[in-house]
């Protein structure tokens, strides 16, 4: 996975002179070790509202060997008054894992993506994964399987049931009832259930908004493989 998303990187920077990242949503730290894996010469800033996650992915960054990796606790909303010592200072700024639809609002949305903005250098880019919601809603799709592991007597599925709605500005949501399933062996099984909102954001809304926030060359990518996600690249104009 990493290596996927290292040469996905690749791709987009070349030619960029790209040497100072953000990783705008890191979790546990994959993209992270991903850009700062690209060269030794790349800085990456890793962040996330979650402090067990930003301190997970220091924890891994120093578990693999990367030293170029900085991990600060940070949200997309409050990243240009925490870094604010930074403006203007980003060769890339990156979200993937579809972390920027847990903003469920137009208001939030273009205060991240003006936040990416401000703090780009002229002619700095952005990389933004987010699901293909123009697909999964015209499949209506409701049940996503996630992951099945069996083994050793155990089992562990995991599977979302997706419920469409909308919120009170008419933006289209969905909540993911994501179920753990566990057994070991027995007729008796422990189900889990976790829900999580996602603003449903489709491609022409996400094009409108970074324009809205001042961005050019706005442009969507697939990656070999994952036809779930569509991948956004912008400008910071010169």
């Amino acid at each position: 996975m990493v290596a996927k998303e290292r040469q996905g990187f690749k791709d987009a920077f070349f030619g960029e002179n790209v040497k100072k990242v953000l990783d705008a949503s890191c979790g546990s730290g994959e993209q992270s070790i991903a850009l700062a894996g690209i060269s030794k010469d790349i800085k990456v800033t890793a962040c996330d509202p979650s402090a067990g996650l930003v301190s997970k992915c220091a924890e891994n960054a120093k578990k693999y060997g990367f030293h170029n990796i900085e991990a600060i606790q940070s949200d997309f909303l409050g990243l240009e008054h925490d870094f604010k010592d930074r403006l203007g200072t980003y060769d890339a700024i990156v979200t993937k894992g579809s972390s920027l639809p847990h903003l469920l609002t137009d208001k939030d949305l273009t205060q991240a993506l003006k936040n990416f903005y401000s703090l780009l250098r002229p002619g700095g880019i952005v990389n933004i994964g987010v699901r293909d919601y123009d697909y999964f809603i015209k499949q209506k799709t409701q049940i996503y399987p996630r992951q099945l592991k069996v083994g050793d007597d155990k089992e562990h599925l995991i599977f979302d049931i997706w419920e469409w709605h909308k919120g009170s500005e008419g933006q289209q949501l969905v909540n993911f009832n994501t179920f753990h399933i566990n057994g070991e062996n027995t007729p008796n099984y422990v189900t889990s259930k976790y829900i999580t909102t996602f603003r449903a954001l489709f491609r022409k809304e996400m094009e409108d908004m970074l324009a809205k926030a001042g961005f050019t060359e706005i442009k969507v990518h697939k990656i070999d493989g994952w036809l779930w996600e569509n991948v956004y690249t912008a400008r910071r104009p010169n």
